[in-house]
């Protein structure tokens, strides 16, 4: 029947319908676009997915044939493997000890990795000076790893040490200090990478095997019993030995820092085990 045939109530009933079969069709479109978008956003989202997991084995991959090619080259670098020590423990020397008990005294293998040590920490950095193995036993307690350096090392490998530390500290290992070691180390070594429980002996210094033992051990990834414990950057965080030598007693009254107790007390504006236990 024409249209104009119609009545007027059928010629609305007829453009009710047409109207919405138009809007069932747009409805449908719209279904099939957001489907299709959906669909599109899954691929790339997959695509995104497999792209990250592609990189991070990647990335393992590389860091595995780099540990593989430094440890092959530790022999011609003379150094030993990354060696667990035992744990001696991480109680606190009282005064009357301290003043006793020169390191290798308390120490059975030195540099040392664990054990007794002093009630204060150093302040993270790259130093010249002799600092007490007492008071770094404990930043090795806080999860730093200390390298230590002897007197006849190369000096351009020593000055290579420190630029890559200083690096490191402003990167993503805050918890380094760097210090020279009073006398010989073991095996002929001139370098001494040391973390909680953990050492490496080195002639030579190597940028690699730095930062392999950082990334084995620094902080979070190594087992030091109070690693959560944030770095030590400003002389409110801890010792700050300044530029002399930093030794207690009876290391050399001479050579104790200045205000010394003599209990071994050390003036400080940093953190007491008092309130590290409570932070």
């Amino acid at each position: 029947m024409s249209e104009e045939r119609l009545s007027k109530r059928e010629r609305q009933k007829r453009r009710r319908e047409a109207k919405l079969a138009e809007q069932r069709a747009a409805e449908a479109r719209s279904r099939r676009v957001r489907l299709l978008i959906f669909a599109l956003i899954g691929v790339v989202f997959a695509g995104l997915v497999g792209a990250a997991v592609v990189n991070q084995r990647a990335q393992r991959a590389e860091l595995a044939a780099r540990e593989a090619q430094t440890q092959a080259r530790l022999d011609d670098l003379g150094c030993t493997e990354d060696e667990q020590m035992e744990d001696r423990g991480q109680g606190h020397l009282d005064g009357q000890t301290l003043a006793q008990r020169p390191p290798e005294a308390i120490y059975p293998d030195r540099p040392a990795t664990s054990g007794e040590h002093h009630n204060n920490w150093f302040i993270t950095g790259t130093y010249d000076q002799l600092l007490d193995e007492r008071v770094l036993v404990h930043n090795l307690e806080h999860g730093y790893v200390v390298v230590y350096y002897t007197e006849g090392a190369d000096a351009d490998q020593v000055a290579d040490l420190k630029a890559a530390a200083e690096e490191h500290i402003e990167g993503p290992y805050k918890k380094v200090i760097v210090a020279p070691w009073d006398g010989e180390l073991a095996d002929g070594a001139n370098f001494a990478y040391t973390a909680w429980t953990q050492r490496q002996l080195c002639e030579q210094y190597d940028p690699d095997v730095f930062e392999l033992f950082l990334r084995n051990h620094h902080s979070g990834a190594g087992d030091a019993p109070e690693k959560h414990l944030p770095p030590h950057l400003t002389p409110q965080d801890g010792i700050d030995p300044g530029d002399e030598p930093f030794l207690l007693p009876p290391l050399g009254e001479e050579r104790a820092p200045e205000g010394m107790e003599e209990d071994g007390t050390i003036p400080t504006d940093g953190a007491t085990e008092a309130e590290e236990t409570t932070s």
